[in-house]
């Protein structure tokens, strides 16, 4: 059932109140503090709809209502809206001259978004010049098991365990080894992507059964060499929310943040545009209690790595987002003019 405006305006005020406060607010705090027009009696039965429908939570049965991760994004969505055709209504004097290397300028505008938000911020750096496979080498250890090993140009090395499902001559290990390094080795992305597309298994013949195991794992290859850096600014900021008062909340916070592996993936871009996860819309549990504000940045339209604030779900998502907007744009063309003719 869609929200009328009676509705709406009691939940932008909860939310209000609470992103302020951090406090459960109650039917006669929103008649006192907000221009609404209603009575506390009225305001308190649309708060138990809303709690009904979803958008409201009660943390305890004597408290006031908090913001549900539904409301939020209801709330979220409705600030986006007013930012898919207009620029935000602030601006800030960061365009300068830099010579800098890449990765430096990336931070530095990682680190003044920090500042301005007092939010941890993150930032995927590109990697513009990705790492080749030199050499792949399959060893067999077993009858229906492998190790797949690559090395590339610059030296990484990395191994999988390939399980198969029907056994394997070991005879046939020097013909793949062959054929792998011959197609595969040395190549640019879009020829081993059609190599393996097209041809693979053609050529695998009667050993075809063995290619979706070959082809994963050389996308999997792939997909890691292409890993990028991440890199954190304004950490101890999560420090002056009273949620992460809690010592073993906060630890569970900066372990998050250690875990590479686990921001790549929290900062790939699902949308071409400023992207929001509230609470329980995160994929991973270790960010159940977190909202995230994601978006790309840009060399000449070119897509080349994103920022993010990451924060609790208690965060005030209009002036976030507006910053955001504001702080990506700088630098997509900050980056577009200085690299115009490198990239």
């Amino acid at each position: 059932m869609p929200l009328d405006d009676r509705k709406k305006k009691i939940l932008y005020a909860v939310i209000t109140d609470y992103i302020m406060t951090a406090e459960p607010i109650g039917s006669r705090t929103i008649a006192k503090k907000y221009n609404i027009g209603l009575s506390s009696a009225t305001i308190r039965n649309e708060m138990a709809d809303l709690e009904e429908m979803g958008y409201l939570e009660q943390p305890h049965t004597s408290a006031g209502r908090i913001p549900s991760d539904k409301g939020y994004r209801f709330y979220v969505d409705s600030i986006l809206r007013n930012y898919i055709n207009n620029d935000p209504p602030i601006s800030y004097n960061t365009r300068e001259e830099i010579i800098a290397e890449f990765d430096e300028i990336v931070k530095k505008y990682a680190r003044i978004l920090a500042n301005i938000t007092h939010h941890t911020t993150v930032a995927k750096m590109p990697k513009l010049n990705p790492d080749r496979i030199k050499k792949i080498q399959l060893i067999p250890v077993a009858s229906n098991k492998m190790i797949f090993l690559v090395v590339t140009d610059t030296g990484i090395v990395k191994n999988y365990l390939l399980n198969l499902c029907q056994n394997v001559d070991r005879t046939i290990f020097e013909f793949l080894n062959n054929l792998l390094n011959e197609k595969i080795a040395g190549k640019s992305e879009k020829d081993i992507f059609e190599f393996l597309q097209q041809d693979l298994r053609q050529m695998l013949g009667e050993m075809a059964f063995i290619a979706d195991e070959l082809i994963n794992t050389i996308l999997l290859s792939l997909k890691q060499l292409q890993e990028t850096d991440i890199y954190a600014d304004g950490t101890s900021h999560i420090l002056d929310f009273p949620e992460y008062k809690d010592l073993g909340k906060a630890k569970n916070f900066f372990n998050l943040l250690d875990n590479k592996s686990l921001l790549n993936e929290v900062l790939e871009p699902e949308v071409d545009f400023i992207d929001v996860r509230i609470g329980s819309e995160n994929k991973f549990e270790e960010m159940k209690d977190l909202s995230v504000i994601k978006t790309t940045y840009k060399i000449n339209g070119r897509v080349v790595g994103t920022i993010g604030i990451i924060g609790p779900t208690r965060m005030d998502y209009r002036k976030l987002i507006s910053e955001i907007n504001v702080m990506t744009k700088e630098l997509s063309n900050l980056l577009s003019s200085i690299y115009n003719d490198e990239i």
